[in-house]
């Protein structure tokens, strides 16, 4: 019931010509962006995302292939059941890990790119509903082409590792 809700909210907010895009240095914060296509060249896949019960936020990882002949850039994410959505990366420096916000993700031309615990990842705060373990959420990438590509990610427990 949950995901027919939110297919039909994207409906109507890209009938509407905008979205809320958030993320970070001109990527949001509630100011709206016009609704970008959808992708021809890049792809999702695997997308899931750790669940921490709220406030803390969750973070979400996937695989993205570009089958195109030119490099892309993911340049930030938005979704309806997150008020604030940010690219991050996490380095380690002297044994401490260290997360910070980036602007964007190159994905090479023909190549593929992995978010995943312990490098790049999509921060997830402010959860707008209640989320259970299962239900699935939609999260859109905005590509440096004025595209973006979907995910569907699974909701997963906290201690979830890999895929």
């Amino acid at each position: 019931m949950k995901r027919s809700i939110v297919v039909l909210a994207l409906g109507l907010l890209a009938s509407t010509g905008t979205v809320m895009a958030q993320g970070h240095d001109g990527h949001g914060h509630g100011k709206p962006e016009p609704v970008r296509a959808l992708s021809t060249q890049v792809h999702a896949s695997q997308c899931w995302v750790r669940l921490l019960p709220k406030p803390t936020p969750s973070a979400a990882y996937l695989e993205l292939e570009n089958k195109g002949e030119q490099s892309v850039a993911v340049t930030g994410a938005s979704s309806l059941s997150f008020g604030h959505v940010m690219l991050h990366q996490t380095s380690e420096n002297q044994g401490m890990a260290r997360m910070s916000h980036v602007s964007e993700v190159q994905i090479p031309a023909g190549g593929t790119v992995s978010l995943k615990p312990g490098a790049f990842h999509v921060m997830l705060g402010q959860a707008k509903e209640d989320l259970a373990l299962g239900e699935h959420i939609i999260l859109s990438l905005h590509l440096s082409d004025d595209t973006q590509v979907q995910a569907e990610c699974e909701l997963r427990p906290a201690k979830t590792q890999e895929y």
